[in-house]
């Protein structure tokens, strides 16, 4: 028996699992015409094995006759022809089947296909990050590191886009590709970046231009002949911000280790590296805690001084409005919006 797991089963065994092989030599091009969906014993089995037992497990089919629903099921219809490449096999554990995985990129249009561009954002970056999602690490993350690399990025999200057969969830994911950001080292990471990064029409706060785990080259002490000594520092967040007269001013900001590292080891070097982004030109640089990411009203103050720290307007911009009434109801509507964003990513940490 042939079966594709999709959709958010996919999205979460690949965010819970070291990267598979996933070159041009190990994807596959399978018909979907077959594509069965197990009995609920087997998918129990299943369940176990792929450890995702706490939510049901999403499958492909070809045919309406094929789709079988319950409460640990769901499937999803699929008469489109997938560009080559688009599937991937994976162990399942139970004999007789063999289990194909979409890949990442025709996970993230199918996850388009369920919420809204926020969703698609969040886990658009989830997908091209550097993290995976680990039960037994303190923090419940742990970095993708050697084999274990990114599981695609936006250029391979793009790609295939392009390459594809128009389908559900298409334009949808074209709207968030330009807001998807790499390398991000936890699920939080990413929730500040979009609650500072995205456009006001989004819930975000405009600061920039937004990257993560970017290199900065910070001073490191003096040589013994008198010449600078430098490194490499690695902030969370780092924001760009253009001035009218080309200038250019950045603020980073880090998730403190008090949620994410926890170690007395991991406090320490976080402050050192926080000392050391000091001596960066035109840069300021926020350390944001547990404490405070649970706090929306700071959070906004944060952005607010960040914004008046780049030298920015004060937000938000409301133009184009004929009396001061419409500029406080178009205000209230945007922080509507970052209330949702905020309490949707930033103080809940779901993936």
């Amino acid at each position: 028996m042939k079966c594709i797991l999709s959709h958010t089963a996919a999205y979460v065994w690949f965010m819970r699992h070291a990267c598979p092989e996933l070159g041009a030599q190990a994807r596959c091009r399978i018909d979907c015409s077959d594509a069965a969906i197990p009995c609920d014993a087997d998918v129990h089995k299943m369940r176990w094995f792929l450890d995702l037992e706490d939510i049901p497990l999403d499958f492909l089919v070809g045919t309406r006759s094929a789709r079988r629903q319950s409460h640990v099921v769901r499937p999803h219809l699929c008469m489109l022809q997938l560009p080559a490449r688009s599937f991937i096999p994976i162990a399942c554990g139970v004999d007789g089947i063999d289990l194909y995985c979409s890949c990442p990129e025709l996970c993230f249009l199918e996850l388009c296909q369920q919420g809204d561009i926020l969703d698609a954002i969040f886990r658009g970056m989830a997908l091209c990050s550097e993290y995976r999602l680990d039960s037994v690490a303190v923090s419940g993350v742990v970095h993708r590191e050697g084999s274990d690399h990114q599981l695609t990025t936006v250029q391979r999200l793009e790609h295939y886009l392009n390459t594809a057969a128009p389908m559900p969830g298409s334009k949808l994911a074209r709207r968030a590709l330009p807001y998807i950001l790499e390398r991000s080292r936890s699920p939080k990471e990413s929730a500040v970046a979009m609650f500072y990064g995205l456009p006001q029409r989004l819930g975000g706060m405009a600061l920039g231009a937004m990257s993560m785990n970017p290199k900065l080259t910070v001073f490191d002490g003096r040589n013994p002949d008198g010449s600078n000594r430098t490194s490499e520092r690695y902030p969370d967040v780092l924001v760009v911000a253009t001035l009218p007269d080309g200038s250019k001013r950045m603020a980073t900001f880090d998730y403190d280790s008090h949620a994410e590292h926890q170690s007395s080891w991991k406090v320490l070097m976080d402050s050192r590296r926080r000392n050391a982004l000091a001596t960066v030109e035109r840069l300021t640089h926020y350390a944001i805690r547990k404490e405070d990411a649970q706090d929306y009203e700071y959070m906004v103050l944060l952005g607010d001084r960040t914004r008046k720290a780049l030298g920015l307007r004060p937000w938000p911009q409301v133009r184009g409005l004929s009396s001061s009434e419409d500029a406080k109801l178009k205000a209230r509507r945007l922080d509507m919006l970052r209330f949702e964003l905020w309490e949707r990513f930033v103080r809940s940490g779901t993936i």
